[in-house]
């Protein structure tokens, strides 16, 4: 096996939400309003109720072939050269995902306190300290992440408190006027980012106990939505529909009016932290993905001799977005539509094909 480490699944459960929520928290209230305006909190729950169904189709489908990532158990199923063609398609995905996640990385950087720098040193900032957790191992990118992530979900708790005298329930007035349609439409943004922990996939395998997937995603799923959901509703009731949809960062913004006895402000700091510190687990875990799924689909018997050239070619990636517009219109319209089909479309069709073929052993 490439990967001798094991984790827990409360390590587990840390990695999955850190394949989400660093981002999301902060980019999710401004595109979601766009589309459903003060209704955005409920396209929030039921994205999370879909990402549920996600990640329980993900680890089925892993948990009939024991042992195995994705990029070896779609060669099972679908034969050598299908297989490989799923892992090549995959190997994009993460790729192209991981590039628009460093964009989002270096927007928010260059936005909010570094305007000056070009964006190419976040690029390889961002690429070198996750290569280095990479090269080490999952057992050292967990462990950062469990280091990290606490401190990053306490501080965002202490932020959404101290926004509490802002806030004004009227804003989040009236409920469903919206409709159902513009509700449905906001919460397909918010199931792409859930459904990237379809990455969890290339993680089930090192679990120590592999039987508790399903309470893993199901927790993982749930915290992260959580999240998502009060980042939602402070926006909302901070700003209104109308400054929450205009501005990139909302919940960024709505940290900077936080002021208590002229004393305790100007917290946005903390949410460069935040930022930065979930940002390099972020990376780090898309790009661990990518990094072993190619040298599986190789057949290497060591994955890091691929560190160095991947992180070359996810920084070249990430060059080619044009600018910070064009990044938030594709992950507005166009990334949902195209992640779904890694998310949802392939592995659904990988089960139906093992269940129909008789592929794999009984669900655990």
């Amino acid at each position: 096996m490439l990967e001798r480490g094991k984790i827990d699944s409360k390590q587990a459960v840390f990695l999955m939400i850190a394949l989400v929520l660093p981002t999301a928290v902060l980019t999710v209230p401004s595109v979601v309003a766009k589309l459903a305006s003060q209704d955005a909190w409920l396209s929030v729950i039921v994205a999370t109720l879909v990402g549920l169904l996600i990640a329980r189709l993900v680890v089925s489908l892993s948990l009939r072939f024991p042992g195995k990532t994705l990029f070896e158990y779609a060669e099972e199923i679908l034969g050598r050269v299908p297989g490989k063609v799923v892992g090549l398609l995959y190997i994009w995905w993460f790729l192209h995902t991981n590039a628009f996640i460093l964009d989002e990385f270096g927007a928010f950087l260059g936005i909010t306190i570094l305007p000056d720098t070009p964006f190419l040193v976040f690029f390889i900032a961002g690429t070198f300290v996750a290569a280095y957790a990479v090269r080490s191992g999952l057992e050292v990118l967990v462990r950062y992440n469990q280091l990290f992530l606490p401190l990053i979900l306490g501080l965002l708790c202490v932020i959404f408190i101290l926004s509490a005298k802002d806030m004004k329930v009227a804003r989040l007035l009236p409920v469903l006027d919206t409709g159902l349609v513009p509700i449905l439409k906001g919460a397909a943004v918010p199931v792409s980012w859930l459904g990237e922990n379809v990455t969890f996939a290339m993680i089930i395998p090192f679990l120590n106990r592999p039987k508790e997937a399903y309470r893993v995603a199901a927790r993982a799923v749930l915290i992260t939505g959580f999240f998502l959901l009060v980042s939602v509703l402070v926006s909302l009731a901070v700003f209104g529909p109308n400054l929450t949809r205009a501005w990139i960062f909302p919940a960024y913004n709505a940290v900077r009016v936080v002021s208590i006895a002229n004393f305790l402000e100007r917290l946005e700091a903390a949410v460069v932290a935040v930022w930065m510190l979930g940002g390099f687990a972020k990376i780090g875990v898309f790009y661990y993905a990518a990094v072993l799924g190619s040298a599986q689909l190789l057949g290497l018997k060591n994955y890091r001799p691929l560190v160095a050239p991947v992180g070359v070619i996810l920084v070249a990636l990430a060059l080619l977005c044009e600018n910070t517009v064009v990044l938030f219109d594709f992950l507005g319209r166009v990334f949902p539509p195209y992640a779904l089909v890694f998310e949802l479309g392939i592995p659904l069709v990988l089960l139906i094909v093992a269940l129909a073929g008789g592929k794999g052993g009984k669900k655990s």
